[in-house]
């Protein structure tokens, strides 16, 4: 149990830091959009569409980060009301909720997601990439990747949970 939390723990923090990448990757194609249409009025057709694919792969290749670290939004004062064992038990509980929401999530969405595998969907822009059936195929798996993280976190055990902290705190 204990190399199931450590794996799925490794595998969420490294997806989380190599979204780094595809957020640089935006960073880079922006100001390359921004040199072709005002410094040599040659826009491109499919920097945008490219800049929002690499933004919502990054954002949902997090979702096992944020949620390994305990970086999600919380309500600390209730910690500080309830006590830590108190607290503890309820953070299982919260978990034990969010599995269900989740796997009612990916049954939702897998039905779209075989649907577009099996017949693919495009943009219908000018540069007309697959977008929707990316989209479609990777919410299924960011959130299979958020279901394991939570199964992890619930068989955390409480001495080894690390506790909220506010943004910017560290």
């Amino acid at each position: 149990m204990d190399r199931f939390v450590e794996g799925v723990g490794k595998l969420s923090v490294f997806l989380g830091k190599v979204c780094g990448i595809f957020y640089l990757s935006a960073i880079g194609l922006s100001v390359f959009e921004v040199i072709m249409r005002y410094a040599f009025n040659a826009p491109t057709s499919w920097t945008s569409e490219t800049i929002m694919m690499l933004v919502a792969t990054a954002w949902l290749l997090c979702v096992g980060a944020v949620t390994q670290q305990r970086r999600h939004i919380t309500v600390t004062t209730m910690e500080l009301l309830l006590g830590e064992k108190l607290w503890n038990r309820l953070s299982k509980v919260a978990i034990s909720i969010s599995m269900v929401g989740v796997t009612g999530l990916i049954i939702m969405l897998w039905g779209p997601m075989v649907k577009v595998l099996k017949n693919p969907q495009t943009t219908g822009s000018a540069f007309d990439p697959p977008s929707p059936t990316y989209i479609k195929t990777m919410l299924v798996v960011a959130a299979c990747l958020y279901l394991l993280q939570l199964l992890a976190n619930l068989l955390t055990p409480s001495k080894k949970l690390k506790k909220p902290t506010a943004i910017g705190s560290d």
